[in-house]
């Protein structure tokens, strides 16, 4: 960042996977397809903000994260967003659904 003005958002994202273990599981939404939206940045110029990832519950075809907690929708789905931006409530909507967050 230091090389570009303090902003390397051009050609580099982070999104941070909150809940996760170092490579996978943890009680987390640790489902995510980063493939497409890097095509779409690279071939079309259009870089992702948010990426959707979903919570392996049961019937998931990824197989179950056994970290999930119980409590939680087997469709549970949460924005993760470009670093240094994180999901936050809008507070209203369904909290099982990315839909019902913004990257802040």
């Amino acid at each position: 960042m230091a090389a570009n003005g303090g902003d390397a958002s051009n050609f580099a994202r982070f999104y941070r996977v909150p809940g996760m273990n170092h490579c996978a599981g943890g009680p987390t939404t640790d489902q995510f397809d980063m493939l497409a939206p890097l095509v779409n940045w690279v071939e079309k110029g259009e870089a992702a903000d948010s990426v959707v990832a979903s919570a392996r519950g049961a019937g998931n075809a990824g197989g179950v994260n056994a970290d999930v907690p119980s409590g939680w929708s087997p469709t549970r789905t949460r924005p993760l967003c470009a670093y240094p931006k994180v999901a936050r409530y809008k507070g209203t909507g369904d909290i099982e659904k990315a839909e019902s967050f913004s990257c802040q």
